[in-house]
């Protein structure tokens, strides 16, 4: 915070006498305090029709003793249950090793990315990362795909994912794989088969842009190992929204300030290549440098931005509105939109030890907020 205010303290004696420090600090709809985490720190949520909240923590820096938990009374509760949630060693694959993305589909099932991976690194064996369906009503797994080698590469990171009930006999799921070292890409999933395949591998789009800097907290973001040099951080295809008919996906590397977007009827299309995908793909311009996004029924892309503690919409014209902005908005992450509420995950990600030489610099809690807002979550079904 005291950074904050010698930035902008310097920042009003550069503008030539012209007084800014009455600019607001806090714009558009006033941040809800839903839950504070006091322990480790998490970085998916999702909401689903009864307005229950779920909530991811990958295994990267800190010690966790779950990977999924539901908020419950002000608690955060292992889901479906504790045991899924205990990684014993050596671990069993059948757990939950490191969930990242979450998601509710228009049946109210909570469909579980598990990167299968411990801080970011390759995952452990094929059979680690999964994509896990849980029906909300009765918290019973009702589905667990795994991914053949051709599809989760050695350094693929599953990150987030959207669902399309439509196609098939039981829906189609769309994944971003943000691990840039496998080349990156989307991921498509026949969910009654279990069938998947892989889409735009290594393309320009879902890669990080080389040199990409970032500065969340007015300092460049960069990865800082102790004893070493510094380097750009390598975050690609993260970011993942559709439209209300289902026909686009959208999605970003969050070392990126663009937003692309692709035809879903083109990814599905298993026999058709990545040349021909690539040339369907839309360059929707510049939208800031973000993590999360989600989508509504009238077609607004709502992002996160980290360098302005801001939450910005995109309106189907292409114009964009400050949703909020907030100095407590310190790397908002995952966006949640249900019940005419959006929730986005405030973690601190920047603040990490990876980019400060070691040094852990994160100050819990974390904060799980949202806003009131006029829209309706885009439920494919």
């Amino acid at each position: 915070m005291r950074r904050y205010w010698l930035a902008l303290a310097l920042l009003t004696a550069q503008a030539g006498g012209q007084d800014l420090s009455h600019a607001p600090l806090v714009q558009g709809a006033p941040l809800e305090l839903v839950h504070a985490f006091r322990g480790h720190m998490p970085v998916g949520v999702a909401v689903n029709s009864h307005g229950r909240i779920f909530v991811s923590f990958p295994r990267w820096e800190d010690p966790v003793p779950y990977s999924i938990a539901e908020l419950r009374g002000g608690r955060e509760v292992p889901y479906p249950d504790a045991e899924i949630n205990t990684t014993p060693i050596p671990y069993q694959d059948s757990h939950f090793i490191g969930v990242q993305g979450l998601t509710v589909d228009a049946r109210d099932r909570l469909w579980v990315l598990d990167t299968g991976t411990f801080d970011l690194g390759p995952i452990l064996d094929q059979f680690a990362p999964k994509l896990v369906g849980i029906d909300t009503a009765t918290n019973r797994i009702i589905r667990t795909i795994r991914f053949p080698s051709t599809v989760v590469l050695r350094n693929t990171y599953l990150n987030d994912l959207r669902i399309d009930l439509r196609h098939g006999r039981d829906g189609v799921a769309y994944i971003t794989d943000s691990g840039a070292k496998s080349g990156a890409g989307i991921i498509v999933v026949d969910l009654a088969s279990g069938r998947s395949w892989r889409k735009l591998t290594g393309d320009a789009t879902v890669l990080p842009v080389p040199g990409f800097v970032s500065f969340p907290d007015g300092q460049a973001l960069l990865e800082r190992p102790p004893g070493g040099l510094a380097s750009p951080v390598s975050f690609a295809s993260d970011s993942i929204a559709i439209s209300p008919n289902g026909e686009y996906l959208y999605y970003a590397p969050v070392a990126s300030r663009r937003l692309y977007a692709v035809p879903t009827a083109a990814l599905r299309d298993e026999a058709l290549g990545d040349a021909a995908v690539k040339a369907q793909v839309r360059d929707l311009g510049e939208k800031g440098v973000s993590d999360g996004l989600a989508e509504d029924t009238a077609g607004n892309i709502y992002t996160t931005n980290h360098e302005l503690n801001a939450i910005f919409k995109r309106r189907p014209d292409g114009e964009f509105e400050t949703v909020a902005r907030d100095p407590r908005l310190i790397w908002p992450d995952t966006l949640s939109l249900q019940g005419g509420y959006l929730y986005v995950m405030n973690n601190q990600l920047n603040r990490q030890a990876k980019y400060h030489y070691g040094v852990d610099q994160r100050t819990p809690p974390y904060a799980l907020f949202r806003l009131k807002i006029s829209a309706q979550p885009v439920l494919l079904r």
